[in-house]
């Protein structure tokens, strides 16, 4: 038990060290200066025109956990989890899961 207790406190740990650094480098970004007068619109086709590689990656990234959390959690097939998931987005294996309990 003592070690199910150290992990919990490492990863909260390093959670708060990640996401103190994301506050710090926005924070400290010179770039937040050129959004201040946009609109939400704006700023999300300028993400959109310029940083849509990231966003595709990070959209494939938490799909792919979803599915993972999916597999350990209900006993799934991984990989017709995942492509679900990047499919029809993460909540299709909600419809997944809901169907096995009736």
């Amino acid at each position: 038990m003592k070690t199910v207790k150290q992990d919990k406190m490492l990863s909260g740990m390093l959670l708060l060290i990640s996401c103190l650094l994301i506050i710090y480098g926005l924070g400290s970004a010179e770039t937040i200066d050129t959004f201040k007068n946009w609109t939400t619109g704006e700023i999300f086709t300028y993400l959109l025109n310029h940083y849509f590689d990231i966003i595709f990656i990070g959209y494939v990234f938490i799909c792919l956990q979803v599915a993972g959390y999916f597999e350990l959690r209900y006993q799934k097939d991984y990989l017709i989890c995942s492509i679900l998931a990047i499919l029809f987005t993460p909540i299709s294996l909600l419809f997944i899961r809901h169907n096995d309990e009736n």
